[in-house]
Formats: structure tokens, C-alpha cells, sequence
């Protein structure tokens, strides 16, 4: 707790708040979704089914969530199509969030009680979708709120909360509390105390986006996390490479990792297995991940990838006679670290578009930030089809696994070098050119150095020279007409001027 509050005061509240909507969030969407798994079991295994659940579940149910995901990226999009947070849209994510929360729990109460299969299915899945939105919501959260050098540790900590909690719930009474239809009243007071918490989360002056957007000092992580070049010749070509890169690492991350970990999921049931207890393991992975990756990107990178050495070891284990409950316990822990990387990765991207966006573009790619999350859920399932289908020849699914594993080493060592250790450029994404910044940025910027202007009253001067009045600006940067006043004042006294047209003279003179 003490590095999750090593930051400025203003940011060290909402670190601690995010981490408990994540987790909390995590927790009860987590729990529903074991909720209904476990009635799925009961409905397949009474008509002789059981073989199908893993499929059925974890294999179409995560489709649905990342069905949920990209809904909610597609609607933020169209939000943000111009600047990426301001107080209306912040008000719009917390609603969306309670929103989504409560008819999420309206669902779980259904898809614990109908008996069923192809409803207990659909109401299942439609479940799922809102799974997925409420995970976005968290993540947005995440990119939003949280400085970048903090962002693994509230998550994977958040998710650890969760995971935990899953086990501590289930255990209440006799049995597996999660199959017991009392557990959705504690899944509302839990949805209840997380929208109090997400109205008391901070936008305005406590969030690190509103201090990029209004020019306020922001973490300095650049060193740490990425390379950056300040190269205006970089174009959306790089971006497109750089997004394409980290998609690829992400899918296959999850895939080798669900190969390489796959074993027969009704072994839960017929086996005796408490899945709850296993997935309280997935704390340990989470917490170092987030940990490592706060110090240091690169690390959370390679370790990622170091672990995906553990899978290879498991099938040798699995085929020897090892408890299954050990494999479901590696398995879990090991899952923490994957977890992490994609998600900060994506939310990293997504922020750096917003943090490099080219002067006087507004315009950036903060919507993909639960992509990380998403491509994950895409690689379990086809990791999840792909070891059904070829479990029945081990031989065949090891060796798939190596090559997929191979590819993915080459796919990861492409991305770090650029990401890390090579010329890729943030400023690059957010940039709706095919080209570099015109050459009137560039004289701009150029002027702006010249006078000491901040990056806010460059961004003013931008909608100046292009004979913007005070209240058109204002609603193009989506801040106070006084605020753009205030602004104006400074870049008059900067320059000497003592109106627009002087301005705009000295400006043109120095353009010449």
C-alpha cells in the first residue's frame, strides 16, 4: 500500500479509489460469472453434457466479453472523436458504469435461476457482453486517473481484490456460496459501494488526463516506459505498425499460454476441485507484475515472455501423476503476469497518443486502451478451441505449442525493440496525417519557443491564428471562455502585443 501511495496527494486518492473500483468491479463480475458457470454445469452435467462447459464458458463467454469491450470502445470513440476527457464526458463514463452495473446484476440473478440450457445460454451471454463493458469502463478508468509509473500495481492489486474476494464469498456457509441465489444480495451491496466509489473518484484537477489536456506538470515516465522521438517526419504508417505489433504479442501471449496451460475444465467438477481457490492465486502473479512493471516496462515484457517457458513444464507435469490442483494453481499465478502487461500496454499506447498529440489536434487513439484486455479475451478463446480440439493428440498440441511459442518470441522481440529500444514514436499516433506535422506547426512551435509560450497557450495561439474568437476556442478545447481569456492575457504579455491584430502581425512577420 505504501507504493501504491507514493505519488502527489491529489493522484495518491484516486490511485486507491480506482484500485478498489477494479477490484471490487473484478470481484462481483468475476463471482457472477462463476455463478453462472457453475448452474451451466449442473444443467449440462444432469443431461451428460459436462464436456462442453469449458467450451460453452470460457471458451464463447469470453467472445462475448470482448463483444463487450469493443462496443464500448466504438461508443467512446465517437466521444472523444475530439479531445479525450472534459467534465460532461466524465459524468457520461460514470453513469455508462452505474448504468451497466446494475442491469449486469439484474442478469446474474436470471442466469442463476433459469433452468433451462439454451436460455440459461443467452441470458449467460448477454451477461458476459456487459462483463466486458464494465471491464472497458475500469480500464478507461485506469488510463484516465491513474499516472502512468502506477498503473500496473492498482491494477494487478485491484485484481488481486477480486480474486481473493471470489474465494472469501464462496466459502460462506456450508457449501459453494456462489451457486447459492443469496450471493446476488452480496453482489449488490458490492455494485452499490462501487458506484458510490466511482461518483467520489476524481475528475477535474485530480485527474492526469485533465492535466495533460489543460497543460498542468505530468509524470515524467517516458525514459521508463518507451522510447520517444520527437521526429515530426513520423506518420500514421508507424503507428499502424506499432498497434499491429502489439495486437500480435497480445493474442499470441494469451494463445501459447492457453495451450501451453490447457487441461480438461470439467476436471473442476468431476475431480472436486474448488476453482475459487486456485483463481486466489492469480493474486500472487498479479501483484509482482504490477510491481515490475511500474519499475520498469521493459521487464514486465521479458518476464511475460520468460514465463511463457511454465507452460512447457506443465505438460511434462500433466503427464505424470500430478495433482490437478497444483496445475490449476501455476496456472493462475502465471496468468497474473500476462494479465498485467497487456492491459498497461494498451493503456500506456492509448495515453501517450493523448499526451503526444500534434499541436492543435485535439484528435487522438485514448479508445483503445481496453484493447489490451480484449485481444486477451480473443486469444483465450482460441487457445480454449484450439486445445479442445487437439487435446485428444498431445503430441501434435506440444509441438503447435512450440512453434506458436517461437513465433511469439520474434513477434515480442520486434515490438520491444521499437517500443523500447528503438525510434517508434508516440507523437506518431493521434496523427490523422499521412505526413509530418505542416509546416505552419512546425513555425509555430517554432514562435512559441521563441516567446516562452506554454504547450496550452501554443495550442490558444493555434485557434488565434485562425481567427477563432475566445468562445470558439473555448468549445474547440471544451474549457471556460474565462479560462481562454486567461490564456490570451499571457500570450499577450509574453509577445509585447497588446491585442489580437498585433499578435497576429508579429506572428505573421516572424512566419516570414
Amino acid at each position: 500500500m505504501y507504493y501504491l501511495c507514493m505519488t502527489t496527494k491529489k493522484l495518491r486518492s484516486n490511485n486507491i479509489i480506482v484500485t478498489l473500483v477494479i477490484g471490487l468491479s473484478f470481484l462481483w463480475t468475476g463471482s457472477a460469472f462463476l455463478s453462472w458457470v457453475y448452474n451451466i454445469a449442473d444443467i449440462l452435467e444432469a443431461q451428460g453434457l459436462i464436456s462442453s462447459l469449458e467450451f460453452l464458458t470460457e471458451g464463447v463467454g469470453y467472445v462475448f466479453q470482448a463483444i463487450g469491450i469493443l462496443i464500448t470502445c466504438v461508443i467512446v470513440q465517437r466521444i472523444t472523436v475530439k479531445s479525450a476527457l472534459n467534465d460532461a464526458t466524465d459524468r457520461l463514463f460514470k453513469t455508462a458504469f452505474a448504468a451497466a452495473s446494475l442491469v449486469d446484476i439484474a442478469l446474474t440473478y436470471i442466469c442463476m435461476t433459469v433452468g433451462a440450457l439454451s436460455s440459461a445460454l443467452v441470458f449467460g451471454y448477454i451477461l458476459n457482453v456487459l462483463h466486458g463493458i464494465v471491464a472497458a469502463l475500469y480500464i478507461y478508468m485506469l488510463t484516465f486517473y491513474v499516472d502512468m509509473n502506477r498503473r500496473g500495481i492498482v491494477f494487478g492489486l485491484g485484481y488481486s481484490i477480486g480474486s481473493i474476494g471470489s474465494y472469501l464469498i464462496s466459502i460462506i456457509g456450508d457449501s459453494n456460496f456462489l451457486t447459492d441465489i443469496r450471493a446476488v444480495g452480496i453482489y449488490v451491496i458490492i455494485v452499490l459501494i462501487t458506484i458510490v466509489l466511482i461518483c467520489i473518484s476524481g475528475y477535474g484537477e485530480w485527474s492526469v488526463a485533465y492535466s495533460v489536456l489543460n497543460n498542468a506538470p505530468a509524470p515524467d515516465t517516458g525514459s521508463t516506459y518507451m522510447s520517444y522521438d520527437t521526429d515530426p517526419d513520423m506518420n500514421k504508417k508507424v503507428a499502424i505498425r506499432l498497434l499491429g505489433l502489439a495486437t500480435a504479442v497480445v493474442i499470441l501471449l494469451s494463445l501459447v499460454k492457453g495451450i501451453g496451460f490447457y487441461f480438461d475444465f470439467s476436471d473442476v467438477w468431476t475431480g472436486g476441485m474448488s476453482l475459487e481457490y486456485t483463481r486466489m492465486f492469480y493474486a500472487i502473479g498479479l501483484i509482482v507484475a504490477g510491481v515490475i512493471n511500474d519499475l520498469n516496462r521493459r521487464w514486465g515484457g521479458i518476464l511475460c515472455v520468460a514465463a511463457l517457458v511454465f507452460p512447457f513444464v506443465l505438460i511434462l507435469l500433466h503427464s505424470v501423476s500430478v495433482s490437478g490442483m497444483i496445475l490449476w494453481i501455476i496456472n493462475y499465478a502465471v496468468t497474473g503476469l500476462y494479465v498485467v502487461y497487456r492491459v498497461v500496454l494498451f493503456s500506456d499506447i492509448a495515453w501517450e497518443s493523448l499526451r503526444y498529440r500534434p499541436i492543435g489536434k485535439e484528435k487522438c487513439l485514448i479508445f483503445i486502451a481496453p484493447f489490451g484486455l480484449m485481444y486477451g479475451r480473443i486469444g483465450d478463446f482460441i487457445s480454449t478451441a484450439i486445445g479442445i480440439k487437439l487435446s485428444p493428440t498431445p503430441i501434435i498440441l506440444n509441438i503447435f505449442a512450440a512453434i506458436m511459442f517461437i513465433i511469439t518470441v520474434v513477434v515480442f522481440l520486434t515490438l520491444f525493440i521499437r517500443l523500447y529500444l528503438g525510434n517508434m514514436t508516440m507523437n506518431a499516433i493521434g496523427n490523422d496525417q499521412d505526413g509530418a506535422q505542416t509546416s505552419h506547426e512546425t513555425v509555430q512551435q517554432g514562435f512559441s519557443d521563441h516567446y516562452g509560450l506554454t504547450d496550452r497557450e501554443t495550442l490558444v495561439l493555434f485557434h488565434i491564428t485562425n481567427k477563432l474568437s475566445n468562445k470558439e476556442i473555448a468549445s474547440e478545447l471544451f474549457v471556460q471562455e474565462s479560462t481562454v481569456k486567461y490564456h490570451v492575457k499571457n500570450i499577450l504579455r509574453k509577445t509585447g502585443c497588446s491585442n489580437r491584430h498585433e499578435l497576429n502581425s508579429l506572428y505573421d512577420s516572424y512566419n516570414q
